[in-house]
């Protein structure tokens, strides 16, 4: 996954740029997919003038060539858009702007969603991989990613019992889409009992970053006595 997400302005269309219709075609995934696998860099896409989204028909010959995608990757893959949807339907939810919340201004929120995608990247990172090294990296991403979460809610006047209320509410999505997936696939039930576990080990990073930042603070404070 070296690539980052790319966005780069294209002058013209030709057959060398291919919209995003006859890319899912050859490649035979979903359009879901095809969104999932640019947000975590395995395929890079361009901007025509006018907005529209483009691929190289290049580098969407060279990935049909490279090995197949493995079960648990596609599974984690599916997993990540679903919660990519739940998430974005939270945030316009009445429960994501009742009590402490309805106080947290535009800008703050928007911090917050963006820190939400970058974890959900992580997440996806961390789920879809053998490599002990990329999961290790993963989780400490986590915890540091949990660290700024909480930096910046105290930052706003949040106090961390309410950041760990916050983070329930970014967790229960992620346990439900997983539960579901056990009851639609039996057959998939060892794997996602995998992925449930690791899910929840990421999640317990995340936490550890939200509550330690609280905590790094009050030292700092007695220190500063």
């Amino acid at each position: 996954m070296g690539y980052s997400l790319a966005q780069t302005p294209i002058v013209v269309e030709s057959p060398e740029w291919l919209s995003i219709g006859p890319a899912c075609r050859l490649l035979g995934v979903n359009p879901a997919t095809l969104r999932q696998w640019t947000s975590s860099g395995r395929l890079r896409v361009y901007r025509t003038p006018g907005g529209h989204r483009r691929f190289s028909a290049t580098e969407i010959a060279d990935l049909c060539r490279t090995p197949p995608v493995e079960p648990r990757e596609a599974t984690c893959e599916a997993i990540i858009e679903q919660l990519r949807t739940r998430y974005r339907s939270l945030a316009h939810s009445p429960s994501a702007h009742q009590g402490w919340m309805a106080g947290i201004d535009a800008e703050t929120r928007l911090r917050f969603h963006e820190l939400g995608d970058e974890l959900l990247r992580q997440l996806g990172s961390y789920l879809s991989t053998s490599s002990p090294k990329i999961r290790q990296r993963a989780l400490a991403s986590a915890r540091s990613s949990g660290g700024r979460y909480g930096t910046i809610a105290r930052e706003v006047g949040v106090q961390t019992s309410q950041s760990v209320e916050a983070y329930l509410v970014f967790r229960r999505p992620l346990l439900d889409v997983l539960a579901r997936s056990v009851s639609s696939h039996p057959e998939l039930s060892d794997q996602l009992g995998r992925i449930m576990r690791d899910a929840e080990r990421f999640m317990d990073e995340v936490l550890i970053g939200v509550t330690g930042a609280g905590a790094d603070d009050a030292s700092t404070k007695m220190a500063l006595r």
